[in-house]
């Protein structure tokens, strides 16, 4: 399991995390809904006494919300693998949700052949999400290989409570975190109360 960063406030906090990837992309993404600096507070839930919370069972008062993705396309994706001159990326794209336990999800959309540059997906993602407050949302590209395993690309990683609706471009980072300007993706963000087909 992947360990999200502290929540409590208090004294500075030095992270045993060196090294580039899953881990340090969560905590980036974590910390970017206060800016990069300070603490960030547990939810009131987490800081009421009298709370009944538990992480494996997450019932009311928690309402369910259902997120839908569209991946629609991907503007001037860079080929990672440049040992293969003449290669052109064959992207696809991973949406990953990190959270409490059941809320844990992956999907991905299928592939686009050899084109980088302008590819196009069209395809729509939908995720129940029982606690959004502790919920994370972690774009992947990748370049498909039928032969090995797919080539790393770019990745961005966001809180839920920084997603805005609607159309958005999701400007893509290195494995170390460095922007890839200007690679990213467009996608339609929506969020709907209670679980997928609930009209109540």
């Amino acid at each position: 399991d992947v360990c999200l960063p502290p929540f409590l406030p208090g004294p500075t906090v030095a992270m045993n995390v060196q090294t580039a990837g899953l881990e340090m992309d969560i905590c980036d993404g974590f910390f970017r809904q206060n800016g990069g600096c300070g603490y960030v507070l547990k939810p009131d839930f987490l800081r009421d006494a009298q709370s009944s919370f538990h992480p494996e069972r997450p019932i009311s008062p928690f309402k369910a919300q259902t997120l839908l993705i569209q991946i629609i396309s991907g503007q001037q994706l860079p080929k990672e693998d440049t040992s293969k001159e003449r290669s052109i990326v064959d992207p696809l794209v991973r949406v990953e949700i990190f959270g409490v336990r059941p809320d844990k999800s992956r999907q991905e959309t299928s592939y686009v052949e050899n084109n980088g540059f302008n590819p196009y997906w069209g395809q729509t993602l939908s995720f129940q999400v029982l606690v959004p407050q502790l919920a994370l949302l972690r774009f992947v590209v990748e370049d498909y290989n039928r032969k090995s395993r797919n080539d790393f690309i770019g990745q961005y990683t966001v809180p839920w409570s920084c997603m805005q609706q609607g159309y958005r471009h999701v400007h893509l980072l290195s494995k170390d975190g460095i922007s890839l300007h200007p690679a990213s993706i467009f996608v339609h963000i929506s969020i709907r109360e209670g679980p997928e087909g609930d009209e109540s």
